[in-house]
């Protein structure tokens, strides 16, 4: 099946296309750079939250270590106060070896003490670099953000250029290709239309047959059967 459809339209409609949607995917891409920031921006920030976190359990762990260590040196004083009340040697001994075992307690408890604020300190030097992440996330979103947004404004400009050029040539189409025409772009898109290389399809490399390429040269418009593009001699 031919179409009454010149080669030249048929070159300029395909032309049209591919640039209406170069345009578009470079209208998309925009706002799909700014998803990739964005997501660059909380994965940073979520890293500082768990960091925060981390800290905050780091703490306490140091100052429920110090509370303890308080009150078991609250303790030997009490026990140390009492030495001197003691009626027997028995009683004073007793006391003298719970004192020198709260005592080797509060040692072990102060070296946890150390460890936990060794710790604490090796947490909150990860937040460091944490910001400098997160301030050049927010840098770079804010710079691709200035970028879209200066950009739009002119695709979308020039979207509506070649949009009006496209309908004014799919205007010029006549009557009876028009619906074939429409029905094969719906599908397709901007690939509905392929030029012919050598005695082949450019849009599937299938080879054409004679009589195809005979209406071919007679500056007639031809479906591929393959892949159903609409195909045009090259100038």
């Amino acid at each position: 099946m031919s179409l009454a459809v010149s080669a030249d339209s048929l070159r300029t409609l395909h032309r049209l296309h591919r640039q209406l949607a170069d345009l578009r995917d470079q209208l998309s891409a925009g706002p799909r750079q700014l998803v990739a920031r964005t997501k660059q921006l909380q994965a940073a920030e979520a890293t500082q939250a768990a960091v925060q976190d981390e800290i905050k359990k780091a703490k306490m762990v140091v100052d429920q270590k110090q509370l303890q260590l308080r009150s078991a040196e609250s303790k030997i004083l009490d026990l140390e106060g009492k030495l001197n009340a003691c009626k027997t040697n028995r009683e004073y001994q007793t006391l003298r070896d719970q004192v020198a075992a709260d005592k080797m307690a509060t040692t072990v408890l102060e070296d946890e003490i150390l460890e936990a604020l060794e710790r604490l300190d090796s947490v909150k030097n990860k937040l460091a670099p944490i910001d400098v992440e997160i301030a050049t996330a927010k840098r770079l979103l804010a710079e691709t953000q200035a970028k879209v947004d200066g950009e739009s404004a002119k695709l979308e400009t020039e979207v509506a250029r070649i949009k009006a050029d496209l309908d004014a040539a799919e205007g010029e189409l006549p009557v009876d290709s028009r619906e074939v025409y429409r029905r094969i772009v719906k599908s397709k898109g901007a690939e509905a239309m392929a030029a012919v290389e050598g005695e082949s399809c450019g849009g599937c490399f299938q080879q054409l047959t004679g009589n195809m390429l005979a209406e071919l040269s007679m500056g007639r418009v031809v479906p591929c059967r393959n892949c159903g593009c609409l195909l045009y001699l090259s100038k």
